[in-house]
């Protein structure tokens, strides 16, 4: 396994993990909200995961390997489509942090945590493919702006 290989697959395992995490914390506020318990510690777990790992996430991902994979004439809209669903992730985040009723904040929550799925999917089998069989990108010195 080459160098590439082995951080792509390190950049996987942490997507897989993140993954798990929001599905995990958008579930405990949607049961907290449909059982009309006082949901605000779920929310409150969930608005700060996102403001503490996904947003930052994002914003690693925008330094690092998505100027890399854009650099790609395969990838560049691609990257377009990523970035452009970054900004959708976002407003996610916001509306789990500041919609009323907390019903309404579980249903961002679960949308939330679905578009991640399909984001990171698309970053697992789409984009670092394309980086690993570049030729040209190093995933090791972007790795940290990844993680």
């Amino acid at each position: 396994m080459s160098s590439n290989e082995a951080v792509a697959e390190q950049m996987r395992h942490h997507h897989a993990h993140m993954v798990v995490e929001l599905e995990r914390l958008a579930t405990e506020l949607r049961a907290a909200a449909l059982e009309g318990r006082d949901s605000s510690r779920e929310r409150a777990a969930l608005v700060a995961w996102t403001e503490d790992v996904l947003l930052p996430h994002a914003e690693e991902e925008e330094r690092g390997t998505y100027p890399a994979a854009a650099g790609l004439p395969e990838a560049a809209l691609l990257i377009d489509a990523m970035l452009r669903e970054h900004v959708l992730i976002r407003a996610m985040a916001d509306a789990v942090r500041e919609i009323d009723p907390p019903l309404a904040a579980a249903a961002w929550g679960r949308a939330l945590s679905a578009t991640f799925d399909s984001h990171q999917a698309k970053e697992n089998d789409l984009i670092l493919p394309l980086l690993v069989r570049s030729g040209t990108v190093d995933l090791a010195s972007l790795a940290g702006h990844h993680d």
